[in-house]
């Protein structure tokens, strides 16, 4: 095993990564588009945020289901392998990872549920209703089932957690467990499906604690997806950009303090030796 510190070689993985998914997605005639900090990056600097390491992509629902069916066939035959908890039961994120398995990535705090190597994250968009205040409902409905399903993968007790986090990730273990980790999904699974994303007016990202800041009427920002550059490969971003960029993080073009600019990913990586 060979540990890898260096950030420029950890981007140029992730990036071999988000390569191999993009033309997945072209060859099936999904669209798989930036979102997150991937879209800050791609905007604000052609590519990663200079003190980040990571790649956040979006995909409308009806792709990411058939994402993975389509990995279903082919999942073991790469470097690279689709996980989601359709496709292994043991995995405990309500979200798909890409993964380069010539790695392992050790995440402080995380129990994923299964041995991950470096990855890209794949969120699914998914409709929300026909008003805003549908929107507002469904999105927390969502959050709350995606937190019990999140918290089965963080580590019981972190010491650099306060002990109000502790103890609030303790009691959503608890009910999560009670409820079961399959029903959960299900229910999630549910809850997508009875809101299809073609019918909805309002649609989102439920997956992060950003609350109200993910809801987007879907005429405004989803429906136009254009080629963006990013590491000097071509990846489709919102072609709204600026709507999206504004609603989630405010003043984006301006850079974070100095003290800001630091890596919030804490994880230790290694490369497999018979690569």
């Amino acid at each position: 095993m060979r540990e890898v510190r260096d950030i420029k070689e950890i981007k140029q993985r992730l990036l071999a990564a988000a390569i191999e998914l993009r033309n997945i997605c072209e060859e099936n005639s999904l669209q798989l588009f930036m979102g997150g900090g991937t879209l800050l990056g791609a905007v604000r600097h052609k590519g990663f945020i200079p003190w980040d390491d990571d790649i956040d992509f979006y995909m409308r629902r009806d792709d990411y289901d058939k994402l993975i069916r389509i990995m279903q066939l082919s999942n073991s035959t790469s470097r690279y392998k689709l996980y989601c908890h359709e496709l292994n039961k043991d995995y405990n994120y309500p979200y798909a990872k890409y993964v380069d398995t010539s790695s392992i990535l050790y995440e402080k705090g995380c129990n994923c549920g299964v041995e991950l190597g470096l990855y890209v994250d794949i969120f699914p968009i998914d409709g929300l209703g026909n008003t805003y205040s549908e929107a507002k409902k469904q999105m927390r409905k969502m959050f709350l089932y995606n937190s019990l399903i999140v918290s089965l993968s963080i580590d019981l007790w972190r010491k650099e957690a306060s002990l109000a986090k502790n103890l609030a990730v303790f009691m959503l273990k608890i009910v999560a467990l009670c409820y079961g980790k399959d029903r959960l999904y299900r229910k999630i699974s549910k809850i997508a499906h009875d809101c299809p994303y073609r019918n909805s007016a309002y649609v989102g990202q439920y997956m992060e604690a950003t609350g109200d800041k993910r809801i987007f009427n879907k005429e405004s920002v989803y429906s136009r997806l254009i080629p963006m550059q990013f590491e000097g490969e071509k990846f489709l971003g919102m072609e709204n950009f600026d709507l999206y960029l504004k609603q989630t993080y405010g003043d984006y073009m301006t850079l974070p303090p100095p003290e800001k600019q630091i890596n919030t990913h804490g994880y230790r990586l290694l490369i497999k030796e018979q690569e």
